[in-house]
């Protein structure tokens, strides 16, 4: 399971422009307990993140489980953009044969008209 929490505090901070002593003073934490939960070392008890959530209007489920820079920022995991890097490929596959069928019906339909006109003349 990822722990986005320290993640997340570090993403309002900057999003913010806030050092982690400000980001801290806002809930009645010091710059330290903020350091260790960037790093990962502990976690905001239950209120405080009720807190952090309510200031800055996030669920709290995306605060403890998503990465609120993804979310918030249009950036694209490189997993994501590999996968829509493929379906353009496919799409652009799709397309050029797809033209090239039109094509192909263009020159039957052509044919198909001199074929006519030839019958006609008869």
């Amino acid at each position: 399971m990822n722990d986005y929490i320290g993640r997340n505090i570090k993403f309002l901070c900057d999003r913010y422009s806030l050092s982690q002593d400000e980001f801290g003073a806002q809930f009645g934490l010091n710059k330290s307990v903020v350091g260790t939960y960037v790093r990962g070392i502990s976690h905001p008890k239950i209120d405080t993140i009720q807190k952090i959530c309510s200031k800055y209007q996030f669920s709290m489920d995306d605060f403890v489980n998503h990465d609120l820079s993804e979310k918030y920022t249009g950036h694209t995991p490189a997993s994501e953009m590999q996968k829509v890097m493929e379906e353009a490929a496919v799409y652009k596959a799709e397309n050029a044969a797809l033209l090239r069928t039109i094509e192909a019906q263009r020159d039957t339909i052509e044919a198909m008209r001199v074929t006519i006109d030839t019958l006609l003349k008869r």
